[in-house]
């Protein structure tokens, strides 16, 4: 194999050049080792369009597909200590499966200041059934309406209404 074909190959962070970072992530920094290992999971001809942090995880919307991934965490001996081992696909829908996406904020409970904690949902309407997503529980929705749209027509790609 020539050295420029296993060079394509391995996605590094520069895949993440073109992408739209939502949610907590529109003003973190963007750290290339971080963003590195989730390129690793990408084809080489997979373009990712969103990158959304959610509850437990993260939210990856390429050209091709959604993902939702996780951190890996190796347990060593018997006291659970545990390292980070990178990120692996928890789940993951091609595009053309997901037939709707909705974003859910809903109040859950009142608090002791009096104000109400709530939960942040996106739901999918795959063709396997329905998929709830967690992006975040608070006191108000991290990603904005207009985010959503954003968000929205990447998932849905052609199909967008």
């Amino acid at each position: 194999m020539c050295p420029s074909r296993i060079r394509r190959s391995v996605r590094d962070a520069s895949a993440f050049d073109a992408t739209q970072f939502l949610g907590l992530a529109r003003a973190a920094k963007r750290d290339p080792y971080r963003l590195s290992l989730f390129a690793r999971h990408l084809e080489p001809d997979e373009d990712p369009l969103i990158f959304l942090p959610v509850h437990s995880g993260t939210l990856i919307v390429t050209d091709q597909r959604v993902v939702e991934f996780r951190a890996h965490l190796d347990v060593h001996g018997a006291w659970n200590v545990r390292s980070f081992e990178g990120y692996g696909i928890h789940q993951a829908w091609p595009r053309g499966a997901i037939r709707e996406i909705e974003h859910r904020f809903q109040a859950s409970e009142v608090t002791a200041v009096g104000s109400h904690q709530g939960e942040e949902k996106l739901l999918l309407a795959a063709e396997a059934g329905p998929v709830e997503v967690r992006v975040s529980k608070g006191y108000e929705p991290t990603l904005t309406a207009d985010e959503f749209v954003v968000l929205r027509a990447a998932v849905l790609g052609n199909q967008a209404k």
